[in-house]
């Protein structure tokens, strides 16, 4: 029997940090026209309120996310674009963990928009590499020649030419030479209409700009989703003897999660050939680990009143513990995983972490590294901590190396 949850896990009704109301969620859209003023695409932009008028972004992972999954799971990509293709933006930290954080957007559907201050290096072409052979498109958004790498032009499927800060005089040559490459021409914060019809004729196919349409913003309700269930359901899946059944249930009595994946997975963007009804029928199609993903972004995305970096550094800290675990762990390397994800949770819920655990059906390897940081789970985030804090001489007794936490810290 499953002990009643602490005080501080308990719904509030009358506190929307418990996650029990509804929160407003707000996602922003401008159309990319054609030369015959046809709507193409949409790109998504991120907003912090409903009446913002623009992006106060601290982290572009976290801005990422936030739209991905208002987009899916709050709004509906279908009120939003319809049909059509939509652009979103891709910061350097998901460029660089492509392999391990997959998308969860359908390729066919999206573009891809490498940020103009992303540095390039070896690890940022593989990631890119990857989701390009994941079927998405790419495309170089606030592009200048000035800025031009042409290692990001051999795998840019089309690019986002800046008109205000690439230079009138070069434009028609910076057009020539990315026409020459076989990629689409899109102009950006095109203000005018001579502007329009010089990039017409200079080739470019796509527009953007005040002098088209500005950005509107949709906003949607997220539907409540208590912190608790969701985080049994991750204590669920990252135990190995985990069934189906069981699993069902503990998903089905969170009516936000419930509704969030399922609105997810019946989004015409995943064109499934019919409709997704049962939570049984979901975890068939996400399987084991995506679910995993999938319900710790929606379980910490509750804790909406806390730093973004407590939340981006405990999905770190999981996929660290993971890459870490030893190769005999097999399936309870998931283990590791979620003592990761749980252990900024004292933090997140303001009380000790023997008291924010005792509501959830842990395993005890799981329980006691979070609780006494002991046994094979518990020294791998220790080793992971003293990394983080550069106490190097203290990553000895974990039986860990700081080269192998080094490695393990760019992989994740």
């Amino acid at each position: 029997m499953t002990a009643a949850p602490p005080a501080s896990l308990r719904p509030d009704p009358g506190s929307t940090h418990a996650g029990t109301q509804s929160a407003a969620v707000s996602v922003a859209r401008q159309p990319i026209f054609d030369g015959r003023f046809q709507v193409v695409a949409y790109e998504l932009l991120y907003r912090d309120a409903p009446d913002s008028g623009h992006a106060r972004i601290e982290d572009g992972a976290v801005a990422t996310a936030r739209v991905v999954l208002a987009a899916l799971m709050d709004i509906g990509l279908e009120r939003m674009a319809g049909r059509l293709p939509v652009h979103v933006n891709l910061p350097e930290a998901l460029i660089r963990r492509a392999a391990e954080f997959p998308l969860p957007l359908p390729p066919a559907r999206v573009v891809l928009e490498v940020l103009e201050d992303v540095v390039v290096d070896a690890a940022v072409l593989e990631g890119l590499r990857l989701l390009k052979a994941a079927g998405f498109r790419l495309a170089l958004d606030d592009f200048t020649s000035a800025r031009a790498d042409p290692r990001l032009l051999e795998l840019a499927d089309s690019v986002k030419v800046d008109l205000l800060d690439e230079p009138a005089a070069g434009l028609e040559g910076t057009a020539r030479m990315l026409r020459e490459r076989g990629i689409e021409l899109i102009a950006e914060k095109v203000e005018t209409r001579e502007q329009f019809d010089r990039c017409v004729a200079l080739g470019f196919t796509g527009f953007q700009g005040y002098f088209l349409q500005r950005p509107e913003t949709f906003t949607g309700q997220r539907a409540p989703a208590f912190r608790l269930p969701a985080m049994q359901v991750l204590a669920a899946l990252q135990q190995p003897d985990y069934t189906p059944d069981k699993l069902e249930k503990l998903v089905s009595q969170d009516l936000g999660l419930v509704h969030r994946v399922l609105r997810c997975l019946n989004s015409g963007y995943y064109n499934l050939p019919r409709q997704v009804t049962s939570i049984r029928h979901a975890i068939v199609i996400l399987g084991r680990d995506n679910l995993m993903r999938l319900c710790a972004a929606v379980a910490l995305a509750e804790f909406r009143d806390r730093p973004d970096w407590l939340l981006v550094n405990a999905l770190v800290r999981a996929r660290m513990c993971e890459l870490l675990a030893p190769p005999r762990a097999g399936r309870e390397a998931g283990g590791f995983f979620f003592a990761g994800l749980l252990s900024h949770l004292d933090a997140l819920l303001g009380v000790p972490t023997a008291q924010a655990i005792s509501g959830l059906p842990l395993a005890a390897s799981v329980e006691q590294a979070l609780v006494s940081q002991s046994g094979p789970i518990g020294a791998t985030l220790r080793g992971v901590r003293d990394y983080e804090r550069g106490r190097f001489d203290a990553i000895e007794g974990t039986g860990l190396d700081e080269r192998q936490l080094r490695q393990e810290r760019i992989a994740a």
